[in-house]
Formats: structure tokens, sequence, C-alpha cells
């Protein structure tokens, strides 16, 4: 858009005012589409019985692409020891299912997180040790690894959501919690254009 002069001939400051107001309120939209989100975040009811029953899930860029797991309770890797696990499932080639996921679990005094391609008709293929943290008593963060992952053509997102599942005395057929409970979360590649941060995709439960 070329601007007008503020001053020409005949003309004053005030009668510029409503338009220049408007033409700011354009600007300003346009930048708040043009910069990219950071960050995909959903939160979650209190639904399910179970420790790592999920409140909340946050995938961010900092320096590097990481997903956060919060819950209800609080919990420690101990206690959720040959109890429970996370997992964060990933669709890079928009199809039916996701092609891979990341498993978290506890091996008594700390988690424990690796990547694995999914293949529901095979065994599922593991591919490498991922980073995982814990930031607060009630969750867990884990690293992503976007480069490891083979996207689709023209692919410049890809959606995600995460599982967890607890068994123990009050969830003697295992509690099973999915965020979002259905559909999935789009984040864009790192490096793409920004997508929608959601998606009506329905599949099951960098560095």
């Amino acid at each position: 858009m070329t601007m007008r002069p503020l001053r020409r001939a005949g003309w004053t400051m005030r009668p510029l005012v409503p338009f220049l107001a408007a033409a700011s309120a354009v600007l300003v939209a346009i930048v708040a589409i043009a910069i990219p989100r950071v960050h995909t975040e959903t939160n979650d009811p209190n639904d399910t019985k179970g420790v790592l029953d999920v409140r909340r899930v946050r995938l961010a860029h900092g320096k590097g692409t990481e997903v956060t797991v919060l819950t209800f309770a609080k919990w420690t890797p101990p206690a959720i020891w040959d109890r429970a696990n996370a997992y964060v499932f990933l669709d890079t080639q928009r199809g039916p299912e996701a092609e891979y996921f990341i498993l978290v679990r506890s091996t008594g005094p700390k988690l424990h997180a690796s990547l694995w391609r999914d293949r529901p008709s095979r065994r599922d293929v593991f591919l490498k040790n991922v980073r995982v943290r814990r930031k607060t008593p009630d969750g867990l963060s884990v690293r992503i690894p976007i480069t490891v992952m083979e996207f689709g053509g023209f692919r410049d997102s890809y959606t995600w959501w995460t599982v967890t599942s607890f068994t123990g005395a009050i969830c003697r057929r295992t509690c099973i919690d999915r965020a979002p409970d259905s559909g999935a979360l789009e984040q864009w590649r790192p490096g793409h254009s920004p997508t929608p941060t959601t998606s009506t995709s329905t599949a099951p439960p960098d560095d």
C-alpha cells in the first residue's frame, strides 16, 4: 500500500487521523498474521483415573522442538515404574495413522525416552534415544527430533497428540488418557510457513 504524504497543498493533518488509525490497525493485523506461532498447546479435562491424567500439553520451539505433558497429580519416576507410559504420536505423512511415536517410561530412578517408527502391521522400529526431563513434579518434557523424521511431499507441517497409560489399584484394566481427546494438534515444521494450530484428523488411540 502506498500512503499519501501527510501534507499536500490544501491538506491538513486532522482529516487524515481516521485514515491513519485504520491503516495502523490493518498493519498490526498483517504483522500478527505474518509472525509464526512458536508453540501449540491445549488443555484436557480431569476425566481419567490414575496419576497420569493429562491436564495440559504444549509443544514449544527453543533450541529444539519439545513437548511438555502436565498432569493433574504429582508423581515421581519410582512411583510409576512398570505401571505407566507416556507417548507422543506424530503424523508426518497426513495418513490415517501416525508414522512415529516417542515412548517415555520409568526405569525406576529416572525417566527414559526413545523415538520409534510406528508400523501397525509389523514390529515397531527403534530409531534413537531422545532427551526427557522434568521441570515440575506434575509433568515431563521430551525432545522431538524433527530432523530424523521423514515427511511427505510438500508437507510443511505435522500433526501430533499424546497418550498416557497407567495401571494400578484404581486402574486394573489400564487407564488411558488422550490429549486432545479427538483429532490432533497441527504444527508447522521449523523454517516453513505457519499453519493452523488445530486439525480435524482423527488418528487413533531438532534436535
